[in-house]
């Protein structure tokens, strides 16, 4: 069965990329601008291969970023290398807009929330792996103002770092959302990002409203997104068309932002109260807010504009569960004194602002050790002059502090070998393990157990990020 959603349909033009976004029209983008709806100034962090800065459609909408590939050494450096573009593809179905070509025309992209900012976070590069890498980008962007976290990422076997980082990341106020993984004819796992409650895990449609025919189903499904034949910008300011819920995931995200924008004071639980409520489904008569459709769609499609007429929820709790929200997005940004709106500064992780703080207490322990060496030389002076007339000897040095970066930590059990790349981002299932959760009036999906045989596998499958077709800019 096919799902038409509230308000009109997008109005294609002589912008052929534009015209080619059959999201736009299943969404409805035409009523969400009517609306005034553009996620203006909402910064989303997605947390992925990186995001080419000369994509043209995403001039602007860049904030400071950071790549953490090799977490002892981070840089600002987050051109996105990925052959795939797989980052920027996500960033622009997020918050694209068109430029102005030489013609004169408008031309390119139309993100979702196409006023919405960027924070691009390289987390993942095939040649480089290292499991702590996701877990620091995460905690870097809510560090840095970010009000939805956009990972289109997954993985079978549970990365503790990055289940503790995502946790953080939820207590702060910021939306999360996750890709469901594309393995439905491959053992169809769940990822272990799914069974962490409180975040957004993301299914597929393609162009008809049907499942995508790859995207991973099942009870820890929340939400659906169009997944199939994506247009998306790339490195280079190209075009392409890629398939996953890698790409369906960025819809939820930029529907966020637009809801973030314009509600400033909801809590994140009130985002994604609205954001499962308000779903085609719903819209339809189909199922009734609150309740989970299938386990194709969770508790539907994604439905922008009856989001955005929706009224503010009671609750301030985040359905899904999770932790206790202790700000809201807002807040995030109005703490984050290092949020702004350009690209390539050097970025400030946790463990550089730290390490002013960290070096007090080794000043005041040299401070004491040379107060007792001169202490102790007087004495032995005073000794020596009344018995041998000899002077004392010299006093020793103090020791140095760190370099200011992450260092490496050993891995906890399960968690495999940090520093070493992984044969695929779906590993050896693993049964997860899950954070406290708080109280939920909703009807909570069971977590489903991951299985033998997730990764993707076949030409005519998702790659290995959750895409069905290669990269081919044009």
């Amino acid at each position: 069965m096919a799902f038409t959603g509230s308000g009109a349909a997008f109005a294609s033009s002589t912008n052929s990329v534009a015209a080619a976004e059959w999201a736009l029209s299943t969404l409805n983008s035409t009523e969400i601008r009517t609306l005034g709806a553009h996620g203006a100034g909402v910064i989303v962090a997605v947390v992925d291969t990186g995001v080419d800065p000369s994509q043209p459609d995403l001039t602007g909408r860049l904030v400071d970023g950071v790549n953490f590939t090799n977490p002892n050494d981070p840089t600002t450096d987050y051109s996105d290398p990925d052959p795939e573009s797989h980052g920027t593809s996500v960033a622009t179905i997020i918050a694209a807009y068109p430029h102005t070509a030489s013609d004169g025309s408008q031309y390119g992209m139309i993100g979702l929330a196409d006023k919405a900012e960027i924070m691009p976070i390289e987390a993942y590069n095939a040649a480089i792996r290292d499991t702590q890498s996701e877990a620091l980008g995460i905690e870097y962007a809510v560090n840095h103002g970010a009000q939805v976290i956009n990972i289109s990422l997954g993985d079978s076997t549970e990365v503790p770092a990055v289940t503790s980082a995502i946790n953080m990341a939820l207590s702060h106020g910021v939306v999360v959302a996750v890709a469901a993984g594309n393995n439905a004819d491959t053992g169809n796992a769940a990822s272990f990002y799914a069974n962490i409650p409180g975040v957004l895990d993301v299914a597929g449609i393609d162009s008809n409203g049907q499942k995508y025919s790859f995207g991973h189903y099942g009870s820890d499904v929340n939400i659906a997104a169009p997944a199939n034949s994506i247009e998306v910008g790339v490195a280079d300011g190209k075009y392409s068309t890629n398939s996953g819920t890698s790409f369906a995931t960025p819809w939820v995200s930029g529907e966020a932002a637009l809801l973030i924008a314009a509600h400033p004071t909801w809590t994140s639980g009130q985002i994604v109260a609205t954001i499962i409520d308000n779903t085609q489904q719903v819209a339809n008569g189909t199922t009734k807010a609150g309740q989970r459709y299938n386990d194709d769609f969770g508790y539907g499609v994604i439905d922008p504009v009856a989001a955005l007429q929706a009224s503010e929820p009671s609750s301030a709790a985040n359905p899904l569960g999770g932790p206790a929200i202790t700000s809201n997005p807002a807040e995030n940004v109005k703490n984050s004194s290092s949020a702004s709106a350009s690209s390539g500064s050097t970025p400030t992780t946790t463990a550089t602002a730290s390490k002013s703080s960290s070096t007090m207490p080794l000043i005041i322990g040299i401070v004491i050790a040379v107060v007792v060496v001169v202490g102790l030389l007087i004495f032995l002076l005073s000794r020596g002059n009344r018995n041998r007339g000899g002077k004392g000897g010299p006093g020793g040095g103090g020791g140095g502090g760190g370099n200011g970066y992450y260092p490496p930590q050993a891995p906890p059990p399960g968690a495999g070998q940090y520093g070493q790349q992984a044969p695929g981002r779906y590993g050896q299932p693993q049964p997860p393990q899950y954070q406290p959760q708080q109280p939920n009036p909703y009807p909570q999906q069971q977590p489903q157990q991951p299985q033998p045989g997730y990764p993707p596998q076949g030409q005519q499958g998702p790659g290995g990020y959750g895409q069905q077709n290669p990269y081919s800019g044009r």
